[in-house]
């Protein structure tokens, strides 16, 4: 193990064994580093896009960092949520998720696709009745990806990667205590997801959407499929300028095929999201092999939906509706069976 990951190790332990620090607490033993630099949405031609109601916290040791929301976290937020990207380009995806993110936060868009016909939060509308429930959200960058651009190669290995991902877990809980965390991640992000659930016992559940998966012939399509179209893939992601980010890209093909998960249980429950429109996942076998990862443990479950590449993207309203649904009954039925 390289230095840098022994020193976040033995930084965990401590975090582990740690209780009660505070904010500034943290600030002064530079295990967060506050910033005021402002968070735009990726992908726009027209200057850098618009300004989205999050601030960066850098995680200086796990060299990356996480976006916090602007609103307040208060009693309603019942459950913490770390929002994970895919990789590989030259975009750093995390800001994407802040439509996520502020869906489950509590944030009420303003301009949440066309035909909006009520004041409500989109997560007020798809709970029970009467059900007073948000989720703290913050989006996060997986290493060698926009914040975490410049962590050690050997960060996204999974050893590398579980520490981080530890490291943002146990960091978010001492801000904000005495909540149960979810890991929620896309593409690599779903990946992820899915290792640090079944190495983590006490992180409440994990949620993947389109994870790839390390089968050799699913994988294969997945890398010819992605560099064959490397140079058409902004108008794939519909994200203008976006293209393969070399450093980030090796990572991906070097560490990916290693990540067997599944061939291993899960620690918590684990809900998978496959869209059969995504194109980097358009080999037939991709969903059925999915289908077989959740069937092996009681603890699994799946979703296959008709749609496209994108199944946070709110302009979908059907499709973002309908996940987000999904999504908020997985992590009441989480919350209710913890008490």
């Amino acid at each position: 193990m390289i230095p840098e990951l022994t020193q976040l190790e033995t930084i965990n332990q401590e975090l582990e064994t740690s209780s009660n620090l505070t904010r500034s607490d943290l600030l002064e033993r530079n295990l967060i580093r506050e910033s005021q630099e402002a968070v735009y949405r990726v992908g726009s031609t027209n200057g850098p896009g618009q300004q989205l109601p999050f601030t960066k916290l850098y995680l200086p040791m796990a060299c990356t960092g996480i976006l916090e929301p602007k609103k307040a976290v208060d009693e309603t937020h019942r459950a913490i949520q770390i929002l994970l990207p895919g990789t590989g380009t030259t975009f750093s995806v995390a800001e994407t998720l802040c439509d996520v993110a502020g869906t489950f936060h509590g944030r009420k868009s303003k301009n949440r696709g066309a035909g909006r016909k009520t004041s409500q939060s989109l997560l007020a509308q798809v709970l029970p009745d009467g059900e007073n429930f948000r989720v703290a959200s913050f989006p996060t960058d997986l290493p060698l990806n926009g914040m975490g651009t410049g962590a050690p190669f050997e960060f996204a290995d999974k050893t590398g990667l579980m520490l981080v991902l530890r490291h943002v877990h146990l960091i978010l809980a001492h801000l904000y205590p005495n909540r149960p965390v979810f890991v929620v991640g896309r593409s690599q992000g779903g990946i992820a997801a899915i290792l640090y659930a079944q190495s983590c016992p006490d992180v409440a559940g994990a949620i993947a959407v389109n994870p790839p998966h390390p089968d050799p012939i699913l994988f294969d399509f997945t890398i010819k499929y992605l560099e064959d179209k490397a140079s058409i893939l902004a108008d794939l992601l519909h994200a203008p300028g976006v293209s393969l980010h070399q450093q980030s890209w090796d990572a991906y093909k070097t560490f990916t095929p290693s990540f067997d998960y599944p061939a291993h249980p899960s620690l918590a429950p684990i809900l998978t999201f496959v869209s059969l429109g995504d194109p980097f996942n358009l080999f037939p076998e991709y969903a059925e092999a999915q289908k077989e990862f959740a069937e092996k443990d009681e603890k699994n479950q799946v979703h296959i939906l008709d749609a496209g590449h994108n199944l946070w993207d709110r302009k979908q309203e059907e499709t973002y509706q309908q996940v987000i649904s999904l999504h908020a009954q997985f992590v009441l039925t989480q919350l209710s069976s913890r008490q």
